[in-house]
């Protein structure tokens, strides 16, 4: 034990060497040859010194030198790159604390604002205590610092502050990622506003690479493009930081260029990884073990995460070097001096062995997987769920793949449990930054849901295993039409008038925050648009930032009245009994696919039996895969006639692919009617018209006489089922606004018959601004009972946000205004336009994100839609027939839509020409009056398109080209 007397006379010693020349180069010698008393006793003992001899100065300039010394003392601790760093860090807070004493705001702004700004950065980089409270407290220094920093007193002092604080919003662990890392972006772009290169090169390097890395970490914004722009200003920086000149700076730069290719999406996977190893080798010129330990090591775990993933050479070699330097790396990161740091290389160390296992033999295998699960239960330890909710996640996820390589189910069910509840967690602490940050938070952890579907299988848990492949599904939908009728109860209000009142600005708030929220994140979908549109898009972010404070004003006006309302609550998954209860009676079905890594599921689900499973072999999800390749690549192509000509016996190939037989021999016999859940690519296609199994002339729909429904989830069937709505009496129609859909008009006009009432906006008048901004037709619009849009439709595949109806003048009603949209009395939308159907099928956590899902949250309960750019002829044929038989339904039932959907389909299919001319004679009036006031050159082609389906024989629209587009989704 340190005598306290001789470390008295150490640290008195340190103060008259600070004091007389306070050079690292002279001071640091010294702390390194008496590093045996900077101890825990240390802090305490600087506490007490202080307390007893500054209070007893009797002058205060003397005071003021002590303390300036402590300050400067503090720097040095802070910085000394030997000992025990975590205690360096306490050591230099305490001294900082204690010089604040004399060098308060109101006497020494100056010196102040300095002093605030480095006991910033001591908590910035603390190691002890909860990380999250260090960087808070951390923020709160720079704040203070900028009071009297500012960029007009002290431009450069204001700069660097800026810089700091962004260093604390990049790795912030309260708020939102996204929020915070757009913070941090902010703060480098305004010191950027200062230190440009001419004029502070050195500085501008730093800012650039500190940019570089919160660009690295985005969350907003496409993963590749931002990767771009790190690896743009990484490269930026080191045209200043040579080697040479500022070796230091130059290594780190190299370590966090070699970061950004470690990630890199663009590019060949391979060179992008050569690239990392080469950044990180060149940082160990400079960052040794000895000099910088802590760099030092940080570089060996970044270098195994490399070889980890390395394609070149050997995957044996590769792993074992990765192992190799993780070894490396926990040689300096201690549990005791890095907490943090060791337990992320145990965790990489973790997964490093989680691969050999699966490369040796099964003896080896099971020796490594216990090292596996050795590592990341040590992590554990440390990276608790409270203070590193994302790092604990992680880990679970991991042990729990761990588990079930290793057959320990029961192990492996319970980790995927824990980290499934905090992967929700997590969502749900995701309130500001919109669907985008949640998406991705859903696929980057998909693996884990299917995990755990899994292993539910094996342990024969089937309704839990339907249950989690329902936790995995549409969840941003979910939380919006769950949380969109959330209103504070009316016994705490002291008149209805105020409750109106809040009701009312909920009701806005709820649209347009959302609204906003997406507007948003299609402005900075790409780098291009971010700077094209910069001061769009910060417009933007005050118009949301204003709507949020808006909303927390209320609730906090709402919460004096009625204690336990909440904006928006967490929605608690559906459980299986629920699911059940979706399906109206005995006669009903529904099957839900759900595709694994490997094979995919079907579930059979009925009201009062067990669910069944069906499960593919490896071989038929590669042909399926191989199907849909195909599928998609024919309908890119501009004319579609190959796609067309295919698509019947593509359906008849889709059957078996499907292995439908097998399924419909799950479905009772007495089954009427089938509710389709389908996942990922599956949602592109039109299932109810596969062909039955050994009768290829009839399809699906013929099998179940009360039709066939689709729903995105099981918890967004709920929800919809939820929402009564009156029957179908007013109509709002969108016409032809573009006045080329040459039977639109006959469309329209002849359904409006069917309502008691109807508005259609007709071609030129159907505005966005008559359909957004006129009170009149917004109050209709409200009451309407149906919409029904006949226009042109367009799925945007890149940015499905920007999927739009087309309106009068070319203008373009986006999916993100659709959901601004006020339709809470509609019971059904028909999008009678091409590709109104289509979702995101690039999202592996299947979020459903199309022109469907606006109208859903809008308020429409139910929506028709088509899957393909549709034939205008055969489509207005379809309506016309799908709203007659839809009128003829005078009793409401759930599923009458579809019902009355497929009827119109298997009537359109199996009409005869005979039939048709039919049709035709009863419409030839109103077909000839549109073709008349069409230009000359237009009514030929017209007559002539009009010729050929009349030439078509025996049934013209057979095909299911023509009949098989639509579905209807909801209830």
């Amino acid at each position: 034990m340190t005598n306290p007397n001789t470390q008295l006379d150490f640290f008195l010693q340190v103060l008259a060497v600070i004091a007389d020349n306070p050079s690292p180069r002279v001071v640091y010698p010294l702390m390194a040859a008496n590093i045996d008393k900077l101890n825990d006793n240390f802090t305490q003992l600087l506490r007490n010194w202080a307390t007893t001899i500054l209070p007893n100065l009797d002058e205060p300039a003397k005071a003021e030198n002590f303390a300036e010394v402590i300050f400067l003392f503090s720097n040095r601790i802070q910085q000394f790159p030997q000992g025990n760093i975590a205690r360096n860090f306490e050591i230099a807070i305490t001294g900082y604390e204690i010089a604040a004493t004399v060098f308060t705001r109101e006497s020494f702004p100056k010196k102040w604002a300095k002093l605030q700004n480095n006991l910033g950065g001591a908590y910035a980089h603390r190691i002890l205590g909860e990380s999250a409270d260090n960087s808070e407290q951390a923020i709160n220094c720079y704040q203070q610092a900028l009071l009297v920093r500012t960029r007009q007193a002290f431009p450069v002092q204001w700069a660097m502050t800026q810089n700091n604080l962004g260093e604390v919003y990049s790795g912030r662990v309260l708020g939102e990622r996204a929020d915070n890392l757009e913070q941090a972006i902010n703060c480098y772009q305004q010191a950027l506003l200062i230190c440009t290169c001419e004029d502070f090169p050195e500085q501008w390097a730093m800012l650039q690479n500190n940019l570089g890395r919160a660009y690295r970490y985005r969350i907003l914004r496409e993963k590749a493009d931002n990767l771009e722009q790190a690896i743009n200003c990484h490269r930026q920086t080191l045209l200043v930081l040579t080697r040479e000149a500022f070796p230091e700076k130059w290594a780190k730069t190299q370590l966090s260029l070699g970061d950004a290719y470690s990630e890199r999406i663009l590019g060949e996977s391979a060179d992008n990884l050569e690239q990392a190893i080469k950044c990180y080798q060149q940082a160990l010129l400079v960052l040794t073990r000895e000099a910088f330990p802590q760099k030092w090591a940080e570089v060996q775990n970044n270098l195994g995460i490399s070889y980890k993933n390395r394609i070149i050479g050997e995957k044996l070699d590769n792993i074992e070097q990765a192992i190799n330097y993780y070894h490396q790396a926990l040689l300096v990161y201690t549990r005791e001096a890095f907490p943090h740091p060791w337990a992320m290389t145990q965790h990489n160390l973790g997964i490093a062995y989680s691969y050999l296992s699966g490369i040796h033999n099964d003896c080896d295998g099971g020796s490594l997987r216990s090292s596996a699960i050795r590592c990341f239960t040590e992590a554990l330890q440390v990276r608790t769920r409270n203070a590193f909710p994302q790092s604990y996640a992680a880990n679970k996820f991991y042990l729990g793949f761990a588990y079930q390589k290793d057959n320990q189910w029961q192990l492996a069910y319970h980790s995927f449990e824990s980290a499934i509840d905090t992967v929700e967690f997590l969502r749900g602490e995701i309130i500001k930054s919109g669907d985008e940050a949640k998406q991705k938070l859903a696929e980057e952890w998909n693996e884990l849901y299917v995990g755990m579907v899994e292993v539910c299988l094996t342990l024969g848990k089937m309704t839990e295993a339907i249950e989690y492949v329902e936790r995995s599904k549409g969840r941003n939908l979910v939380e919006l039409l769950a949380n969109k009728d959330l209103y504070p109860k009316l016994d705490f209000y002291p008149n209805l008038e105020t409750y109106q009142i809040h009701c009312d600005q909920l009701d806005q708030l709820r649209r347009e925050i959302p609204t906003k929220q997406r507007q948003l994140e299609l402005l900075i979908r790409s780098r291009e648009s971010e700077e094209r549109y910069r001061e769009e898009i910060e417009q933007r972010r005050h118009e949301l930032n204003h709507l949020q404070q808006h909303r927390d004003e209320l609730l906090r006006e709402i919460n004096q009245l009625d204690s336990s309302f909440t904006f928006t609550q967490k929605v608690k998954p559906i459980p299986f009994e629920d699911i059940q209860k979706l399906l109206p009676d005995n006669q009903t079905a529904l099957i839900q696919w759900y595709i694994l890594g490997d094979r995919f599921l079907t579930f059979i689900i009925t009201q009062s039996s067990v669910p069944d499973l069906w499960q593919s072999e490896p071989g038929d999800l590669q042909a399926l895969n191989h199907w849909l390749d195909e599928y998609l690549q024919d309908y890119d192509q501009p004319l579609k006639t190959h796609w067309r000509e295919n698509l019947e016996s593509r359906l008849h190939k889709l059957t078996e692919i499907l292995h439908l037989e097998d399924i419909l021999k799950r479905v009772p016999d007495n089954c009427q009617q089938v509710i389709l859940v389908p996942h990922r690519l599956l949602h592109l296609l039109p299932l109810h018209a596969m062909s039955l199994p050994n009768q290829q002339d009839k399809c699906l729909l013929d099998k179940f006489p009360k039709g066939i429904r689709y729903a995105p989830s099981c918890q967004l069937l709920q929800l919809s089922q939820q929402q009564e709505r009156p029957y179908l009496t007013h109509l709002f129609g969108i016409q032809n606004p573009t006045q080329d859909l040459n039977y639109a008009s006959l469309q329209v006009q002849t359904i409006r018959q069917h309502f008691d009432s109807a508005q259609v906006l007709v071609e030129t008048a159907a505005t966005k601004a008559a359909l957004i901004n006129d009170n009149n037709y917004a109050k209709l619009l409200h009451s309407a009972h149906c919409l029904h849009f006949a226009c042109h439709g367009d799925f945007n595949e890149k940015s499905p946000l920007e999927s739009y109806l087309k309106l009068a003048n070319n203008e373009l009603l986006s999916l993100g205004e659709i959901f601004s949209l006020d339709i809470n009395q509609c019971r059904l939308v028909t999008l009678s336009a091409c590709e109104t159907g289509l979702t995101d099928h690039t999202s592996i956590s299947d979020e459903y994100i199309g022109l469907p899902s606006g109208f859903l949250f809008a308020g429409s309960p139910s929506v028709v839609n088509s899957l393909w750019k549709v034939d205008e002829l055969a489509t207005a044929f379809l309506m016309i027939k799908f709203y007659e038989n839809l009128r003829k339904r005078s009793k409401r039932e759930l599923g009458d839509v579809a019902i009355a959907l497929n009827q119109a389909q298997i009537w359109l299919r199996d009409l005869t020409h005979k039939d048709f001319e039919q049709c035709l004679d009863e419409f030839m009036p109103q077909i000839e009056e549109i073709l008349a006031k069409l230009s000359k050159g237009k009514r030929l082609i017209a007559q002539n398109s009009l010729k050929q389906v009349r030439d078509r024989q025996p049934r013209p629209f057979a095909s299911p080209y023509y009949w098989a587009g639509f579905i209807a989704t909801g209830r």
